[in-house]
This record gives C-alpha cells, sequence and structure tokens, in this order.
C-alpha cells in the first residue's frame, strides 16, 4: 500500500511514515565549536508545493548514510522520519516542527514534480539577517 502525501505545513510531532515532496534549498554542517569542530549534525533547509518552509536534520552518526545523496535545488520523497519541536533557539522558519532524520527515514530524488515546488532566488544578506524574517517574508524574499 503507497504511503499518501503529506505537506509541510500538516506536520504532527511523531514519527511520519507519509511521504513529503519536497525541494532541498540548503544544507550545511552544523559543528560544535567548544568541542573542536566535531560535527554535530547535518542540516537542511526544505520547501514543498505551498512554499511551507521546514528545516530538518540528520544527526552526525547517520549522515554518511544521506550525504552524498544531498544536491541544493533538487526534489526528493522523503518517508519515515521524526517530526519534532522546533530549536527556539535557532530557527530558519517559523515552523513549529523540525524533521529529523532516523534510521529508517528515506530519501529519494526524483528527476521531476506534478507539483509547483519553488526554487531559492539568490539573497544577499546574513544568517544573522535571515534569522529576523519570518517565513511569509522568506517566502516572498527567496523564492521563485
Amino acid at each position: 500500500m503507497a504511503n499518501s502525501q503529506v505537506l509541510l505545513a500538516d506536520l504532527k510531532a511523531g514519527r511520519c511514515s507519509n511521504v513529503a515532496e519536497v525541494r532541498l534549498l540548503r544544507f550545511w554542517e552544523a559543528i560544535n565549536v567548544r568541542k573542536g569542530g566535531e560535527l554535530m549534525s547535518v542540516d537542511m533547509l526544505f520547501v514543498d508545493e505551498n512554499s511551507t518552509l521546514t528545516q530538518g536534520s540528520v544527526g552526525a552518526n547517520r549522515q554518511l548514510r544521506f550525504r552524498d545523496r544531498l544536491s541544493e535545488g533538487s526534489l526528493y520523497t522523503l518517508t519515515g522520519f521524526d517530526v519534532t519541536r522546533s530549536n527556539t533557539n535557532f530557527r530558519l522558519s517559523d515552523a513549529p516542527f523540525s524533521i529529523w532524520f532516523n534510521e529508517g527515514t528515506k530519501l529519494e530524488k526524483i528527476p521531476a514534480s506534478v507539483r509547483p515546488i519553488p526554487y531559492l532566488r539568490s539573497f544577499s544578506g546574513s544568517c544573522h539577517t535571515a534569522k529576523y524574517l519570518s517565513s511569509q517574508t522568506l517566502a516572498s524574499s527567496f523564492l521563485t
């Protein structure tokens, strides 16, 4: 039986077995400077067909499984992930939840989508600037 489609705005806390069709806008390494630059996670910013922005993360212990598949601007189906409350100290969107990859997460690159999932436009600003913008502002500023 096929899993049903879920939009990022409709995510609820817990394990999600539904399929999210998303574009990976950006990804970066989160390091712990207090521990000599130790890798904590690879963090990502996803967008769906409704221009909903949601942060995703894969822990250092699982990042090698996904790292070579990550390509900014590419489309993916994502399933079998955990939905957790967003970290209030580090949020890139107004989304109340974040996506965490677990041992059962599947991330599959897809060549195209019938859904119009926006791309990221270039933005000349710092991360410090971006953290003060709302998701609506980000969506209208970054997405095409």
